[in-house]
Parts: structure tokens; C-alpha cells; sequence
């Protein structure tokens, strides 16, 4: 009867979700991981659950509560000694009335000796066609897309180099598929920033660490006005039909219809 009641209530709760908000720093300097909570609601709108308390743990030691806000965020003050990349997972309080999985965190922990890459994730997919429905919309899931061709070799070799922070823009909701789909297709694994709802920490992190930052990969339809009179050498991937009528659009800004051409411009 116990077990019985306790699975009516599992099943009772809300799903939520629970969005990690990945960082860097420097060794020793003290960092404030960063979770948000939200439902998804029709048509695909996000709403922030606040009041919510959420865990922080790291190789199963406990780092502390977090309380959400009215935007459903919850931090925690954390100090990471020596480099690496820190993972942190977030969990829901047990006595939550919202359901979710545990998120995972990167922090990456690096000093000033190593340059940093900055790489739109959707650089790294490989263009496709849009199959478009009457009344239906696009059909697309970040599981379906394929990695460009030449990424996945090309940034496994900057990495022996190069640190790299990824960026991604769009759902918050979908941000877990995003860092999985990296996962499925053998991408090194870094830190990835949400850019697009985090613009103050990607404006931070260019002041800096500009001196550290080598390159920024972006994909053609991206804006590059965060990135520009910054000093940072730039690559847009473009197509080859694109390539031509781009040209002269970004001069200063190099457009690349393949991978090995970014390596070769960063080697």
C-alpha cells in the first residue's frame, strides 16, 4: 500500500525541467553555478517556476541549496581549485511538486595560458532542407540534424590547443537535446553558453578573456554585432551557392564553406 501511494504521487507531479547555465573561470576564483527551472507550456512558451529548491552536487559531494526565483533561477556560491572541466549535476528537493531529470553542468576551469574557440553550435550542424507542412509548420528535432562534414575531426584537433566554449541560441527547453546530440556524435566536450537569455556573461566573458579568445565560429544567418570591433578573428560557415553574394557583405569577417578551412586559419 506504502509503494502504492508513493507512485501515485511520483506520477502526480508536474514535469519540469531543469536548464543548466554553463560557465568558465579561473582556478581558485570563485564562480556562482547558475540553474533555472521552467515548464513548457502550448505552443512550445517557457514559464520560470519560482520557490522551487534545487541540489547541487559534484562526484556526489553536496555543494549546496538553491531557492528559485520568480524567474526560476537558483545559484550557489562554489570555488573550483586546479584546471578542468567541472561537472556539476542539479537536482530537484525531493518534496518538490514538480518532476524532472537531473541536468548536468560544465564549469570549465581554466588559467590565461591556453586561447579560447568560441563555436556557435549551429556551425556544427549540416545544412538540411526544410520539409514544410500546410498549417504544420517546420519539422525538425536537433537529433535529426547531422554534423557538418569535417567538425567533429576538425574540433577534436583544436582542442589539443584550444579551449572551446559553446555557444547556443534558442529553446531553453531543448538545451539538454543540444548538449546530448554533441555527446551522440563524439564533439569534445566543453562548456556550452545559452547566449541568447546570458548576453551579460557572453559581454563578460569577451572583456575577460578577449586577450585569450583566438576565434569565433559562427553560422551565416547568426549576428556577428556582439563579436565585431572586438579585435577577434572571425569565421562565418556559409555554403558554397552563398559563398559569392556574402563576400562582400562581411569584409571583415572570413566566410568559409568548410571546416578545414577554419583549422587552417587558426593554425
Amino acid at each position: 500500500m506504502l509503494g502504492s501511494n508513493t507512485l501515485s504521487r511520483a506520477e502526480s507531479k508536474t514535469p519540469a525541467i531543469i536548464v543548466p547555465y554553463d560557465s568558465i573561470t579561473y582556478p581558485g576564483i570563485e564562480v556562482w553555478p547558475q540553474a533555472k527551472v521552467v515548464v513548457k507550456k502550448f505552443y512550445g512558451s517557457e514559464q520560470p517556476v519560482g520557490g522551487e529548491r534545487i541540489e547541487f552536487l559534484e562526484d556526489g559531494k553536496y555543494l549546496g541549496l538553491a531557492l528559485t526565483g520568480g524567474d526560476g533561477d537558483g545559484v550557489i556560491r562554489y570555488i573550483p581549485y586546479g584546471e578542468g572541466i567541472r561537472r556539476i549535476r542539479i537536482r530537484l528537493y525531493h518534496t518538490s511538486g514538480y518532476k524532472s531529470e537531473d541536468a548536468e553542468m560544465f564549469v570549465g576551469v581554466w588559467s590565461r595560458s591556453r586561447p579560447i574557440i568560441l563555436v556557435s553550435v549551429d556551425a556544427l550542424k549540416e545544412r538540411q532542407k526544410e520539409v514544410v507542412f500546410p498549417f504544420m509548420g517546420k519539422l525538425s528535432k536537433e537529433t535529426d540534424w547531422k554534423p557538418a562534414a569535417f567538425a567533429v575531426d576538425v574540433l577534436s584537433d583544436m582542442s589539443k590547443r584550444f579551449n572551446i566554449v559553446y555557444l547556443y541560441n534558442g529553446s531553453l527547453t531543448d538545451f539538454q537535446k543540444m548538449r546530448s546530440w554533441l555527446s551522440m556524435n563524439k564533439f569534445p566536450v566543453f562548456p556550452m553558453i545559452i547566449w541568447n537569455n546570458n548576453i551579460n556573461y557572453i559581454k563578460r566573458l569577451i572583456s575577460d578573456r578577449g586577450k585569450e579568445i583566438k576565434g569565433v565560429v559562427l553560422n551565416i544567418e547568426e549576428e556577428v554585432d556582439l563579436f565585431q570591433n572586438k579585435q577577434l578573428r572571425m569565421f562565418r560557415i556559409s555554403w558554397k551557392k552563398e559563398k559569392s553574394k556574402n563576400k562582400d557583405e562581411f569584409k571583415n569577417i572570413s566566410i568559409v564553406t568548410d571546416w578545414r578551412e577554419i583549422r587552417k586559419g587558426l593554425f
